[in-house]
């Protein structure tokens, strides 16, 4: 071998060398549920906003939270208790999910999703809708079956649910305009929206409002809660085995997978939903929450990360929720792998 090759061996070895330091050093498996919740709490400590974590095992019913009480502003996740919601009166024959919608004008709201760009008049059905508000967090889509259950069905299925601590009273359009410091009552079209003057989001009374909204309990809930929703529908308790297996299946399909599977294996299945809202630029909110396959009989992780009060760059953002994610998918893997199989 030439002196040549043999210096670009010992380079690439060198590479391969840190490279794997760094994967180790970035994910540490925990020895213990201590350690697990030191690094819980140590991630969200060097968040610059407020982070709320619930992590549940569920079938050994062992949990670390944080903040796992505290009300958060949901963002896109409360479209996950809207969903329930639908299936609830689905179930009860107050709506068919064979039913059909026709896009109008009206109904467009600003934000993700792709309806807003459509020419209205598309023919859609009330599962087409479902679809869409989960795999694109389609907004127009949301408040089409936000009206269509009513709010007052989504406020009774919550309370059904046994959630004390959650509030589903606005639509996305109502929420955005509330967030952005922008009266509810007045539902904005796109259209105005867009054109509303520079000096609207500099003004005293906008400024104000966008604090007050920040406090208020309009669409919020807990980690903790939310948690026991995706725990519901895995235990098939929400209405029966069969509707809780549809309502995952729609929520496997899903888009903007960024936070907890950021650094699972790409093979790890998900059932999710996030949610987040921006203003100036920035994101202010930013959450994600979900059931994990773990591979083998390892079980199923809900997770559930919040971020309200945000002041953080969204891609470390996302690594720190990330590394919290995969803390917890290695550490209950682990204690799958260490677990006696059979008698000694």
């Amino acid at each position: 071998m030439s002196r040549r090759m043999m210096l670009a061996a010992a380079l690439l070895s060198a590479v391969q060398a840190l490279q794997a330091g760094a994967a180790d050093s970035a994910f540490k498996v925990p020895a213990s549920k201590a350690e697990l919740e030191g690094i819980v709490r140590a991630e969200a400590a060097s968040v610059k906003g407020t982070l709320g974590v619930y992590i549940k095992h569920v079938e050994s019913g062992e949990w670390v939270g944080l903040n796992e009480n505290r009300r958060f502003q949901l963002a896109s996740v409360f479209k996950v208790p809207l969903l329930l919601t639908l299936f609830k009166q689905a179930d009860l024959g107050r709506v068919s999910l064979d039913d059909r919608v026709v896009l109008e004008g009206r109904m467009k709201t600003y934000g993700s999703g792709l309806l807003a760009d459509m020419a209205p008049g598309l023919n859609l059905s009330v599962r087409d809708l479902a679809l869409l508000m989960m795999a694109r967090s389609d907004n127009t889509a949301t408040d089409i079956l936000y009206g269509l259950v009513t709010p007052e069905a989504v406020s009774s299925a919550v309370a059904e649910l046994g959630l004390k601590s959650t509030t589903i009273d606005m639509s996305t359009r109502q929420l955005i305009l509330g967030y952005l410091g922008l009266d509810p009552a007045k539902p904005l079209t796109v259209e105005e929206l867009s054109k509303l003057p520079p000096s609207t989001w500099t003004s005293p009374e906008v400024l104000e409002r966008q604090k007050a909204f920040a406090s208020s309990e309009h669409n919020t809930s807990t980690p903790l809660e939310i948690g026991l929703l995706f725990e519901k529908c895995l235990k098939g308790e929400v209405v029966n085995r069969a509707t809780s297996d549809r309502i995952i299946d729609i929520m496997k399909v899903h888009t903007g997978a960024e936070v907890i599977l950021r650094y699972l294996p790409m093979e790890t299945p998900i059932a999710r939903k996030g949610g987040s809202l921006e203003r100036n630029g920035e994101n202010t909110v930013f959450n994600d929450s979900g059931i994990v396959w773990l591979p083998g009989q390892a079980g199923h992780l809900v997770i559930c990360l919040f971020g309200n009060d945000l002041h953080e760059v969204h891609y470390e953002l996302k690594h720190k929720m990330g590394l919290i994610a995969r803390a917890a998918y290695d550490y209950y893997v682990s204690r799958a792998v260490k677990a006696p199989t059979g008698r000694g």
